[in-house]
């Protein structure tokens, strides 16, 4: 029997690491589902449930951000991370809603839902909607009042809109391709949300074309994915 050769002592601890993410993940689902069980069903006093939406709030962020390294980690590894198919994108829109209303709706921010004008769309469907469920809770922290979505079509790319009424992007993330994550640049944050959205959105390839990101600032911030 052939011995295998172990791994170089670099990758053997990238590995190990992806183990423990993995992990922290898995554990931090349980705990994600728990309060939010607590927050349907038992009925708390006025600060107890501020500290429970925050509790959400903070628990749906690190999350997202350990699945969008363990992403990160099988595209380095060359793995296939792009699945495509054919997406309602009205039903995923209604997703967005449901996921996402209530929380907003804790801190009195109302979620508008443009009318989705694109019927079908051909991508990954749990990435993108892991990619626009960080965006929307990101907004949880920075917006005012008001935080709108919408999806459409146009030439021949599936356009997913998130804008709200906040400050705005830094002028630093603004003008940045995105290539490397920002820390501490993105509105308090390391820039790990953008950066994988950007490589989700390019993974996405149709003939010549390719997905990308585009921000701004319009009264607020504004968050765009293009996939062809």
């Amino acid at each position: 029997m052939e011995a295998h050769a172990a791994p170089p002592p670099h990758e053997a601890f990238a590995d190990l690491l992806a183990s423990a993410v993995h992990d922290i993940k898995n554990s931090l689902g349980l705990v994600l589902n728990s309060a939010e069980h607590i927050a349907d069903t038992v009925v708390v006093a006025r600060e107890d449930h501020e500290a429970l939406v925050m509790l959400q709030h903070e628990a749906r962020r690190v999350n997202s951000d350990l699945m969008n390294l363990l992403g990160l980690y099988k595209l380095e590894r060359g793995a296939a991370l792009v699945a495509p198919d054919v997406v309602d994108c009205a039903e995923l829109m209604a997703e967005l809603v449901a996921w996402n209303m209530p929380l907003l709706a804790c801190r009195g921010i109302m979620l508008d839902v443009e009318e989705c004008a694109a019927a079908e769309g051909y991508f990954d469907r749990l990435l993108v909607v892991g990619v626009l469920n960080s965006v929307l809770n990101n907004t949880f922290r920075h917006a005012q009042r008001r935080v709108s979505i919408g999806c459409a079509v146009h030439e021949g790319y599936t356009i997913f809109t998130v804008q709200d009424d906040g400050d705005g992007y830094p002028e630093a993330i603004l003008h940045s391709d995105l290539s490397t994550p920002f820390v501490g640049a993105t509105r308090g944050s390391t820039g790990l949300g953008l950066y994988f959205a950007r490589r989700v959105a390019e993974l996405h390839r149709h003939r010549d074309r390719c997905g990308r990101v585009e921000l701004s600032n319009r009264a607020g911030s504004c968050f765009q994915l293009f996939l062809p």
